[in-house]
Parts: structure tokens; sequence; C-alpha cells
């Protein structure tokens, strides 16, 4: 049946059951609406509410939280489900049984029909996620919504939503406008610092009203959305507004038109302490999610160290020296979340000066990181870039588009086990694991569609199915099949065969598959 990501049993039976157009459903009013949004469009079904229809929905209290039960046979669909995330994750097994066109936007008159089948199911990882980053290339809000679209498809529960960079800032904020005035605008964009630039600005934010229409519509989905606006580092943004907030305001500031890791940090005095609490309370009321990103990756100490004011307030502080000031500030940050039912999600650098309690840890620049986190009894996101970024370059052909660097096929990403290394009892410090799209050479959704998948429908099997059974040449197989979906949803992926000739660049010589990457 080439299901993907691949159910915990998948039990087939003779017979055939097919679609009626008036086919009923009989399940509460919010089970019943999960089911609608999901398979009426690409089938015509209205699927009205009846007692006895043929499609039913129940809730099973024994089940795991997001399994799911569905079988299929002379009666009908029966779905049973733990929680509304399972009913979710039931109806795309459900669209996936169907024919390829079933998953259209509008249906095509194709006959609706399931091999009989028992299906039990559920989640390996609490913790199945995607991040994609908006502040290098602004994504206009309708892709936002079909990227989650896909991402449910594969069962994908967690959207990480990178909302601030050096080069734009995407999230509007009554308090300070001038981020979105200027912060989130550049002059044009720079592969490199020695290059000329396209001469095109490119910008664009979020208002707090469009982002709580996405938490809204990925909730349906059964995915959180979790935010990130980042601070001390990767700010230049920011000081473009506000460059009272940075360490050299007499300098002057512009939002980045280039792409690296810049010396300019936040200044860390307690003005900037304010305005940095202000913005999340801001962000706490349009993201409802139990867990908020900080970011703290990449944030070079230069310019505090070179600074008598950042020395003398890590004295006022009580801290060695101004080398520890992000610590300090994500401690600060950390309480204050704490505080009002929040959970702090940064990058493992937040653990460079120890294991920082209370905080989870999102593995990045190897697993060890990730080891190091879970025997220190820190909850952690597995998210190894040479396994998971996937602004690395998909195949090794010279004629690939121009990435930032590495090399990650789909093997590769299939290849991923979140628990290695990992002794067993910590086994469940382990929340889970998440791909990520950094957009530096990604700038439009075609552009990231074609860099997700189909690594992104691999990585979403080592984060749903078991590990045993599984194999790549198995896995390659149902993959084949999977990939007739994505052209019926109008998906530009990337063929395992390589690129076709008008998906090729030529702007740029591949990179060593070791190259650094730089976040």
């Amino acid at each position: 049946m080439n299901l993907l990501p691949q159910p915990l049993s998948v039990t087939p039976h003779a017979g055939t059951f097919t679609l009626p157009p008036d086919l009923a459903i009989d399940a509460s009013p919010a089970h019943a609406a999960i089911v609608r949004r999901l398979l009426a469009p690409g089938t015509g079904l209205a699927l009205p509410a009846a007692a006895g229809g043929a499609v039913t929905v129940t809730s099973d209290a024994t089940l795991p939280a997001e399994g799911y039960r569905l079988v299929v046979d002379s009666s009908g669909i029966a779905i049973a489900a733990a929680d509304d995330r399972g009913v979710n994750w039931a109806t795309q097994t459900l669209r996936q049984l169907l024919p390829p066109s079933a998953l259209r936007p509008a249906p095509t008159g194709a006959p609706l029909e399931i091999g009989y089948v028992t299906i039990e199911d559920q989640p390996r990882f609490a913790w199945r996620g995607v991040m994609l980053d908006v502040g290098r290339h602004f994504m206009p809000l309708p892709d936002l919504f079909h990227f989650l679209d896909l991402a449910a498809l594969h069962k994908y529960n967690i959207f990480h939503l990178h909302l601030s960079e050096d080069q734009g800032w995407r999230f509007e904020s009554v308090k300070y406008p001038r981020l979105q005035e200027v912060a989130s605008w550049r002059t044009e964009t720079r592969k490199h610092l020695d290059e000329h630039g396209d001469g095109t600005p490119h910008g664009g934010f979020y208002t707090q009203d469009q982002l709580r229409a996405l938490v809204s519509y990925a909730a349906q989905l059964g995915i959180t959305v979790v935010p990130e606006i980042e601070f001390p580092g990767h700010v230049l943004g920011v000081l473009a507004a506000y460059p009272e907030l940075g360490n050299h305001p007499e300098t002057g500031y512009a939002t980045a038109t280039s792409f690296g890791i810049f010396n300019e940090v936040l200044n860390m005095s307690d003005d900037a302490m304010t305005v940095v609490l202000d913005l999340y309370t801001e962000l706490l009321d349009v993201f409802p999610s139990p867990y908020v990103h900080v970011g703290g990756d990449e944030c070079p100490r230069v310019e505090w160290l070179d600074n008598p004011a950042a020395q003398a307030l890590a004295e006022r502080r009580g801290l060695p020296g101004p080398d520890h000031l992000q610590r300090w500030f994500t401690e600060q940050l950390r309480d204050w979340l704490a505080e009002r039912g929040r959970q702090l999600v940064g990058w493992d650098e937040i653990n460079d000066e120890g294991p920082l309690e209370g905080a989870v840890t999102m593995a990045w620049r190897d697993a060890s990181y990730g080891v190091t986190a879970a025997e220190a009894g820190l909850d952690v996101v597995m998210s190894p870039s040479p396994h998971t970024y996937f602004d690395y370059y998909p195949g090794s052909e010279p004629t690939e588009q121009y990435a930032i660097g590495g090399l990650i096929t789909t093997e590769t990403a299939y290849g991923f086990e979140p628990l290695d290394g990992i002794p067993a009892a910590q086994h469940d410090r382990i929340l889970g694991t998440q791909c990520q799209l950094w957009t530096e050479y990604m700038p439009n959704l075609r552009r990231v569609e074609y860099m997700m998948y189909p690594r992104g429908c691999a990585h979403s099997e080592v984060a749903w199915s078991n590990p045993e059974g599984r194999s790549w040449a198995e896995f390659s197989g149902r993959l084949d099949a999977h990939l007739a979906r994505l052209d019926a949803l109008g998906v530009n992926y990337r063929p395992e065969s390589g690129p076709h000739p008008w998906q090729q660049g030529g702007t740029g010589t591949l990179r060593r598959p070791d190259a650094h990457r730089i976040a």
C-alpha cells in the first residue's frame, strides 16, 4: 500500500470498499470536521453527518497519544483514535489509501476505492518537527499554509518558525513598530560579502493576526507552531531599527544584505532586556505553544570583551566576565518563560557554560551535543546538521543549484537514528527529532520544496516509525509510489535521479561535502 511514514502494523484483507457519493460520517462534530477538512476537497464528497454512517470515528482512551486504528471493510471505514491528533493522522493515512488524485484540492472524477485493511499506528517520538527560516528570505503567508499542508501529510506535528535574523525581522511588534518598518527590509541580497548584490530590496513581515490564523490552521492539522525570535546574536536587523540596543550605536547599523556570522550583538543592558521581554510578551500572546525557541547559537563575544560598558555590566551582575553575559541572559529568559507556563528551547550552545536546567536542547552542531545534554538530564530534540540540515546539497551533481554546502542525500536523511549513542536510561530524554530549512539560498517556496522533499519524506519516517523492519531498500520502493502523491499536489520535489534540466542552476560549484554550515 506504499504508506509513508510506515505505520506500526498494516494487515491487508481481501475485498475493496467503494466510497459512494452519499457517504456519511458518524462522529462527534469536532472529529467529523477533521475528516471533512482533509478528505472532502479531493474526493468531492460532502460527508454529511448521519447516525450509522459508513465512516465512523470513535475515541479510544486505551490508545497512546496520537495513536489510531483504521479499519476498512465491507461496512465502511472505522477510525478509533486517542485524541484529535490521532484522528488527523488516521485521515492522512486514509488519504494515502485512495488514488493520488484524491489529494488534489478538487475532485477529478477518479474512482474512489480502498482495499480492505486494518492499520494500527502510533508515533515513535512526540516531537516530529520541521523548521523554516523566514528571516533570510520572507515567505508569503499563503506559502506557509501550503507548507503546513505538506508537513501534516507526513505526520509532522511541530512547525518551528524562525522569525528573526540579521537579514530580516518578520514578527509585527505593536510596541516597537520600527522592527517592521526598518528591520523587516534589506536593500539587496548578496551571496557573500565580497560579491555584488542583486540590487533588489527584499523583505516583509507577518501581522500578529496573520500569525494567529496560521497557529489556528496548524492546530486544525495537528501541528503546534513553535516560534523563534533570536537574541542576543543574529540581531543586525533589530539594531538597524533600534541602534541604542547595540554596543556601538555611534557606528550605525543596517539590516544585513549578505549571509554569515556577524560580530554585532545585543548590548545586554537593562534597557535591552526590557525590549526583549516586551517582545516575548507580544510573542506569547500570539503563540500558545508550550515551547518557545530563543535561538542562542552563533553569538560572538567580541563586542562584549572589547567593551568597558559590557565588562562593568558583567561585574555589576556578579559574573566572572562579559563572556558570561549570554548565559546570564538565557537563564533570565528561561525563568521568565517558566513563570508564564512556557519552556525555553535553544540551540545546543545554551549549554556551553554547563547544562542549562529546565531548558530543551536542540542539538544541531553534532549528535554528541544531544548525547551530553541527555546524560545531564536535559530534554533534547535531535537535529544534527549532518543528517537534518536540508539546506545542504541534496546530491553531488555539479548541476545542482547553489546551496550552503555539505551533502545530505535522501538515503543519508533516512539513515539517521536519533537514539544512537544515547544510554538506555536516558532514552526518555529524547523528545524527538527535527529537520531544518535555512533559506539563505531558498528565495521562494518552490526552492524550499525542492530542498525539503523527498528528504523530508525520509526524515518523517525516522521521526514517526519504529526502526525495526525498516530499510533503505524497502523505503525506496514506497517512496517511488509516494512521489505520485507529491506529483498530484504539484510539489516541486527533487527527483532521486538528480535534477531535471529545468531545475539546474549553474550558479556555483558544489562545495566539499564536509563544508561548514553557517546557521
